[in-house]
């Protein structure tokens, strides 16, 4: 694999980690609060970044794996946590394998009559910004409410309290 790519499944790898961090500091009665001028709950945007992926790799990619909505962790205790790291590993595996083979290869979906291609390497830039999209609107939600126990953002700022 090159470095490059290695690179690339490295930080998906880390922006997930802080996602899983930061769920992992939340007060659980947060996480059903909706930010205002929001539509979805704090969950709802955390399962769908977790179940995001398992989207795509199920309906595009066909890894051969399952998706459906909504995932079976959704509403568990501990679930979001779980969900978060099955389809981190989920993906690392998936373009991990063969030495990164999948990465470069083009995969196709056929929508409304049009075909749309990707290449590997482009989902997992699309699925690190897609995450952190999502993630970005907890944190400006969590700082509006006064929530300060935010992990460390690795070569931008350092790690608050906690």
């Amino acid at each position: 694999m090159h470095d490059a790519d290695r690179h690339l499944l490295d930080h998906f790898a880390g922006v997930r980690s802080r996602t899983i961090e930061l769920v992992e500091r939340l007060p659980s009665e947060l996480l059903d609060r909706t930010p205002d001028g929001e539509e979805m709950s704090l969950r709802w945007h955390l399962v769908h970044i977790a179940d995001g992926p398992d989207w795509w790799l199920t309906n595009v990619l066909r890894d051969g794996g399952a998706w459906g909505w909504p995932p079976p962790y959704a509403e568990q205790p501990g679930g979001l946590v779980r969900g978060l790291t099955a389809s981190r590993d989920r993906v690392l595996r998936f373009f991990g394998a063969d030495d990164g083979k999948c990465l470069g290869e083009v995969f196709t979906r056929v929508e409304d009559g049009k075909t749309h291609e990707w290449v590997g390497r482009d989902r997992v830039l699309y699925l690190t910004d897609h995450e952190i999209h999502h993630r970005g609107r907890i944190v400006l939600a969590l700082m509006q409410w006064g929530f300060e126990d935010f992990p460390g953002e690795p070569g931008l700022w350092p790690a608050t309290a906690g």
